[in-house]
């Protein structure tokens, strides 16, 4: 039982999961999109209408994600309408793919002038990350000293 508890409430595709459904709600349909691409390429996005140039302009994507893999985080990329910022997505134990924030309007220039403020936003990003892991973990325990205790699942 134990081990259907780690498997159910662990790795990068269940935390990757509750990390969208945490964050993908909290901005406007003006303000900046909230992307994640896992470790095959594949991007999620909390308004995906709004980054359609990602389609049309396909070797973009991988290229950010070459940045980030190359040290360069965050990295910041510039593309026609915006500014994309980006960096790993991981935890201790668990690594969930890179975390892409595609801000309307800005300039590469802006973004950098404000780096400071974006490298506070991502770590919050991070933080959120590993305080959904560490829940899941407190959770598991919780749960496998439950089924350790047939008395308590009954009740």
């Amino acid at each position: 039982m134990e081990e259907l508890y780690k498997s159910f409430l662990s790795g990068a595709d269940m935390l990757t999961e509750q990390f969208k459904g945490h964050l993908f709600g909290m901005t406007e349909l003006e303000g900046p999109v909230l992307m994640l691409v896992n470790d095959q390429g594949e991007l999620c996005a909390n308004h995906p209408s709004r980054i359609a140039f990602l389609n049309e302009s396909p070797a973009i994507l991988p290229a950010i994600c070459r940045q980030i893999d190359d040290g360069y985080d965050p990295c910041v990329y510039a593309v026609d309408g915006g500014c994309i910022i980006g960096t790993q997505l991981a935890t201790e134990k668990t690594h969930c793919g890179r975390f892409l924030m595609y801000l309307p309007g800005y300039r590469s220039e802006t973004v950098q002038a404000n780096m400071d403020l974006f490298e506070l936003l991502l770590g919050q990003i991070q933080l959120i990350c590993q305080l959904l892991e560490k829940n899941n973990q407190l959770h598991r325990r919780h749960l496998s000293a439950l089924s350790k205790d047939p008395a308590a699942l009954c009740s």
